[in-house]
């Protein structure tokens, strides 16, 4: 207060003045229309305005400075409800950003976790899928081994199966053809196979007609190809002391001859015969 009556004194003084004038206007015009009747000594006067001045200052200049430290108190106490409303508001803000700052960090660790598990579920899922191909390519796998398997097994017994039946029919013509061989055997020991191949010459001689070119002592060797029916397919003239009209000729009684005579028994029978045609023996 007293700060601000030194930098207004000015202000102050003439305010006071002012006021005290009006004062002491007002006192004066009641006081002589008073004593109008009864007029004062001049040094009276004087000296009772000198005092009620003097006096109405210091009071007027007491209630301003009252005045004006209600005045600074007020504006004090409104600095200071604005200043508490100002921090309030600071600490609400803070408060609200904090709030807010925690929402945002917890959303994005919410959204990271998620992420993260996102992550991991796609790469389960592509563990789970290549596990998944890896075991159906290992069936797949086995499937085509156990098949190969199989087939090689089917092809071992096929052969075995093939193998012995071959050894069986082997066995049997074997058998067979011992058979026939020892049959043929026994015929050319009595005399049967010189029978049925006698049997064949006298056969073609009867159907031979000779050429005039024909001499005696006629012989020639002749090689007969027959079927088992007997019927003859081919014939072919060896070695001749004919000349080519008797060697066409015995060809012709060959041929008429067919079918030949069967043999007296199966194991005699030849294919192929190899005879000797002498018609003057």
């Amino acid at each position: 207060m007293g700060l601000y009556l030194r930098e207004h004194t000015g202000a102050v003084v003439l305010s006071t003045v002012l006021h005290v004038a009006v004062a002491v206007t007002l006192t004066l015009g009641v006081r002589f229309s008073d004593r109008s009747q009864y007029p004062l000594p001049v040094e009276q006067v004087v000296i009772e305005a000198t005092v009620v001045d003097e006096a109405m200052i210091l009071r007027e200049m007491e209630r301003l400075e009252q005045q004006e430290q209600e005045e600074i108190l007020r504006q004090q106490e409104q600095a200071r409800l604005a200043r508490e409303q100002a921090e309030a508001a600071r600490r609400q803000l803070e408060e609200e950003q904090q709030r807010l700052e925690a929402v945002r960090q917890e959303r994005e660790r919410a959204t990271q976790l998620e992420e993260q598990r996102l992550i991991d579920v796609q790469r389960q899922l592509e563990e789970a899928q290549r596990l998944q191909a890896e075991e159906e390519l290992r069936l797949v796998k086995e499937r085509e081994a156990e098949a190969q398997r199989q087939r090689e097994e089917r092809q071992r017994l096929a052969r075995e199966a093939e193998e012995a039946r071959r050894l069986a029919e082997m066995e049997a013509e074997l058998q067979q053809a011992l058979a026939v061989e020892d049959e043929r055997r026994r015929a050319e020991e009595s005399g049967l196979l010189d029978q049925y191949r006698r049997l064949i010459v006298n056969r073609i001689e009867r159907e031979w007609i000779p050429p005039l070119s024909a001499q005696p002592g006629l012989e020639c060797e002749v090689q007969v190809i027959q079927i088992p029916s007997g019927d003859i397919v081919d014939v072919r003239v060896g070695r001749c002391n004919g000349d080519d009209a008797v060697i066409r000729s015995i060809e012709a009684a060959v041929l008429n001859a067919s079918p030949l005579p069967r043999p007296p028994i199966p194991s005699l029978f030849e294919r192929t015969l190899n005879v000797v045609f002498a018609p003057d023996d």
